[in-house]
């Protein structure tokens, strides 16, 4: 991290970001805007998996241009509060660190996006409504807000500072077939007790995202049978034919547009 939050003079500051690199070391300039944020976020991640590096990749983030703390927002109302601005950058680069090698796993994805969130919602302007999606299979996923709260050796309650951020968002597992009544009962069971790991049944979220299509109930039903039994793109090849099949592609992927989770 490099300078203080404020010291450009408000005519000189960078309203985009822009990134600076000299063989393995790369500086981040933030840009004063809501683009400029995103922009030097955005930035950070795509650091980490190019591939025009050879070696460890020093990370410089200018943050003299970002407006203090009370400043007007001009355009959408408020005041500015980057106060966890600066943090961000090394909460992420913590994260990515820890998965040189290997591809980041779901929960660490989760902590990246959350970050973010983190660093929005600082100013207690508008809470973070996210909602995570992953695989019904994954376990790391489903029992990440596990124990999120512990007790210390003076038996003093904290959170985990490391999974903290993941209280942005809530987490869902998706079904593709029809979970069974004990899968019901266990994610219920897990709910009352952390108030996550809610569940998904794809198939109802596709047919409420594809009413268009599905334009009874009789046709609904008829839909959710074959989604069930992993014939759902045959299902609308042969009673839509003209649909091409990029658009076929989305509307199967439309259960993120109508979550469902219970």
């Amino acid at each position: 991290m490099r300078g203080k939050i404020g010291s450009t003079s408000p005519l000189k500051r960078r309203e985009q970001t822009e990134v600076k690199i000299e063989s393995n070391l790369v500086t981040i300039y933030i840009g004063d805007s809501r683009q400029g944020w995103v922009q030097s976020y955005q930035s950070l991640l795509e650091l980490s998996t190019d591939e025009r590096f050879s070696k460890d990749v020093q990370v410089i983030v200018d943050i003299n241009d970002v407006r203090q703390a009370g400043e007007p927002l001009n355009g959408f109302g408020g005041v500015a509060n980057p106060v966890k601005l600066p943090g961000l950058y090394e909460r992420c680069a913590s994260i990515l660190n820890k998965a040189i090698g290997r591809q980041l796993n779901s929960v660490e994805c989760c902590l990246l996006i959350d970050q973010a969130a983190v660093t929005i919602v600082a100013g207690n302007i508008r809470r973070s409504a996210g909602i995570r999606q992953s695989s019904s299979e994954d376990d790391l996923f489903a029992d990440a807000k596990a124990n999120l709260w512990q007790q210390d050796e003076n038996g003093n309650w904290r959170i985990d500072p490391e999974r903290d951020a993941l209280r942005m968002a809530n987490h869902s597992r998706v079904f593709h077939y029809k979970p069974t009544l004990e899968e019901c009962i266990n994610a219920v069971r897990k709910q009352y007790y952390s108030g996550e790991g809610a569940i998904q049944w794809a198939g109802e979220a596709v047919a409420r995202a594809n009413c268009d299509l599905l334009k009874n109930h009789e046709q609904k039903v008829d839909f959710l049978k074959a989604y069930a039994l992993g014939k759902a793109k045959d299902w609308l090849q042969q009673h839509y034919p003209q649909i091409p099949e990029i658009e076929r592609e989305h509307r199967l992927a439309r259960y993120g547009l109508n979550p469902c989770g219970r």
